[in-house]
């Protein structure tokens, strides 16, 4: 199985960065809909390509925006592991290795819900 890589995604902490803007600065641009980002559980991503990381960002301009719930089946690997009180790594290691199908957006790891089920009672 493949591992897809949204590459031109980022996490707001580091599209932050790239503006020089705070967290909280870029989280109520999303908010107010002058950023697009998508949110896959619970963890925001901006495209880069769509949203160029410019620091004179007017967070006035108006566009339909805002956060977008995408992927509705993904879950972040480590943050469910971690709330089934589980190790993550095998997890990670068959993403790498195939055995399952994984996402790369900004700096996370998602894989499909019912794949994880899967591999759990393997």
């Amino acid at each position: 199985m493949p591992i897809h890589v949204l590459e031109n995604y980022v996490s707001v902490e580091q599209y932050a960065a790239l503006c020089r803007k705070s967290k909280r600065a870029i989280m109520d641009r999303i908010r107010g809909g002058s950023i697009s980002a998508i949110k896959v559980d619970g963890y925001y991503a901006i495209n880069t390509v769509v949203n160029p990381p410019i620091h004179t960002v007017n967070p006035h301009h108006k566009r339909k925006a805002g956060a977008h719930t995408s992927y509705h089946d993904l879950r972040c690997i480590i943050t469910w592991c971690n709330g089934k009180g589980i190790r993550s790594y095998p997890y990670l290691r068959a993403v790498i290795n195939g055995q399952l199908e994984g996402w790369l957006i900004g700096e996370e790891v998602f894989a499909r819900l019912t794949d994880l089920e899967a591999f759990r009672k393997k």
